[in-house]
């Protein structure tokens, strides 16, 4: 209760007397004070002591859009999402390695690569575009390049080949598109125009072209498209109101004279006389042998001795067969005498002694 007696008493001292309020009592003086009302304690307010949460009156929600001016998406868990209509099974993941279509930026995207053919009279020019594309714009990327290979791939002589080749070649990617779910929502931007199908455009009566010619070719080949023989004017019936029998022609008779080819001259040849040279003492000879020189050095005449014997002059450190180059002593350091033999007929019998005199 408040300090002093109740206002109004005649005490000057009380609220609304002529000498003012007295002052406040000092604290625990009097009677206990009430307790505070519910709310928050002392320093409510501060922005460094929030209150608790559900202390004091419990307050109304804010408005919506109160508060930031977004409000921050909820956390979505990585992995398959459900569609927004709540059925089935939802998009896969963005993709880990960043395979996104290179138009829309959508996913999921594959590797593929569009081909198209332009045929240019003389020339060709081969098209080409390679991926990653999604389903939407992968599908309208085969149904574009392969209409405009329609029209323009048949204008020169090697394209009536490879039109053909360019449209079967382009059924392996869009077979991988549509093996693709659609771009998951809210992951592209805007996607290419798949139009109508290939077959309900005016493009496929191209196809008509090559066998079209080709019919051309054939009724050509066997005459279907001549004249006939009622339409020939010699071989056709004669106008005039009555008709004459023409008596055959005699057919004309020769006789070739007759003819005797006159005998060839039968070739005749000698072959040179050829000796075959006398069997050189030296081609017996082998590594380790000696030999000595019965000739001159101009004309040698090699004979193989023992190397005991006193006119041993060279003995025998490596033997080449098959060639008569004497250079090839030259990878002998031990050798410094060459004697080589060359058959005039047969090379395989030519052959090189490196030489080492004795006494050296």
């Amino acid at each position: 209760m408040p300090y002093g007696p109740p206002p109004g008493d005649g005490n000057p001292y009380a609220s609304g007397g002529s000498y003012g309020a007295p002052p406040p009592p000092p604290p625990g003086y009097g009677y206990p004070s009430p307790p505070p009302p519910p709310g928050p304690p002392p320093g409510y307010g501060h922005p460094a002591a929030p209150p608790p949460p559900g202390y004091g009156y419990p307050t109304a929600p804010p408005p919506p859009g109160y508060g930031y001016p977004t409000a921050p998406p909820p956390q979505q868990p990585y992995g398959v999402q459900p569609p927004p209509d709540g059925y089935g099974y939802g998009y896969p993941p963005p993709p880990m390695d960043g395979t996104t279509c290179r138009f829309c930026g959508g996913y999921p995207a594959v590797d593929a690569t569009v081909r198209g053919h332009q045929g240019m009279i003389v020339l060709y020019r081969m098209l080409r575009m390679t991926g990653p594309f999604c389903r939407t714009c992968g599908t309208a990327t085969v149904r574009d390049m392969s209409a405009r290979t329609l029209v323009q791939g048949w204008w020169s002589p090697v394209s009536w080949l490879l039109t053909p080749i360019t449209l079967l070649l382009n059924l392996g990617p869009h077979n991988k598109f549509k093996q693709l779910p659609p771009p998951a929502p809210g992951s592209h931007g805007p996607q290419l125009n798949p139009g109508a199908p290939l077959a309900r455009r005016p493009h496929i009566a191209m196809l008509l072209a090559p066998v079209s010619l080709v019919l051309v070719v054939v009724l050509a080949a066997t005459g279907a498209l001549g004249p006939t023989k009622d339409d020939d004017p010699v071989a056709g019936p004669l106008p005039g109101p009555s008709q004459s029998t023409v008596p055959p022609s005699p057919s004309p008779t020769f006789t070739l004279p007759p003819y005797t080819p006159a005998p060839l001259p039968t070739p005749t040849f000698t072959l040179p006389s050829y000796t075959p040279p006398a069997d050189d003492p030296a081609d017996a000879a082998k590594v380790g042998d000696c030999l000595h020189n019965d000739g001159s050095d101009t004309d040698p005449k090699m004979a193989v001795l023992p190397c005991t014997d006193a006119k041993a002059e060279y003995k025998v450190v490596y033997k080449y067969t098959g060639t008569s180059d004497k250079e090839s002593c030259k990878k002998q350091p031990k050798a410094n005498s060459t004697y080589w033999v060359k058959h005039p007929l047969l090379p395989s019998l030519d052959y090189v002694l490196c030489l080492r005199a004795v006494n050296s």
